[in-house]
């Protein structure tokens, strides 16, 4: 297995979990008028549904070459990433079904199918910052410095349900859009 940035949203319904993978089939990120990326999209059960008593399904979103497998370095320069990132971010924004958790990052679509406890996880990764982006040197090469400083669960978005469940850190997260709350990323900004 390799490092590969994927999109991944958790949902408590497994049809709307596959209406939303069916909008990423075939679909293509615009880049540049010479550059798009594809999308690969799949269903997965959470790896711990035998003892959950809500049933969870992730919805994971791998975007070709932005990892270590036939990778293109230009995907991991800030203005492509962004781009990339803010295409997903945007989807979260407008998309009319409930979801319980949803991030972009290095592996966050696996991330999100082991998490038994995201809201627990929650506190433990907001202690966690880094200097530069270790994993995303690794992937590419580039040096680390060149990825913008951040903790690895930045960018999560998560239930208004699940906000309630966090005793010690509510106060980090922002107002993403009604009823969901998100840990913004400094530098983020949408499409339009």
């Amino acid at each position: 297995m390799g490092l590969n940035y994927s999109f991944g949203i958790t949902f408590t319904n497994k049809n709307e979990a596959e209406l939303c993978c069916d909008v990423f089939r075939n679909k293509e990120i615009v880049i540049t008028a010479k550059k798009n990326v594809s999308l690969s999209s799949h269903i997965y059960e959470h790896a711990d549904n035998k003892i959950l008593k809500e049933k969870l399904y992730v919805l994971s979103v791998s975007i070709n070459r932005l990892g270590n497998v036939g990778v293109d370095l230009s995907l991991f320069e800030k203005p492509n990433l962004y781009i990339i990132r803010d295409f997903f971010y945007e989807y979260l924004r407008l998309i009319k079904i409930d979801f319980e958790f949803a991030h972009f990052e290095l592996e966050a679509a696996d991330y999100l199918m082991c998490a038994t406890d995201m809201s627990d996880d929650i506190g433990w990764l907001l202690k966690n910052e880094s200097d530069g982006d270790d994993n995303a040197a690794t992937v590419s090469g580039i040096d680390k410095s060149d990825f913008l400083s951040k903790r690895y669960i930045d960018g999560i978005v998560i239930s208004g349900k699940n906000y309630e469940k966090l005793s010690n850190c509510q106060s980090e997260f922002q107002i993403f859009k009604p009823n969901y709350y998100w840990l913004p990323l400094e530098e983020f900004k949408f499409l339009n």
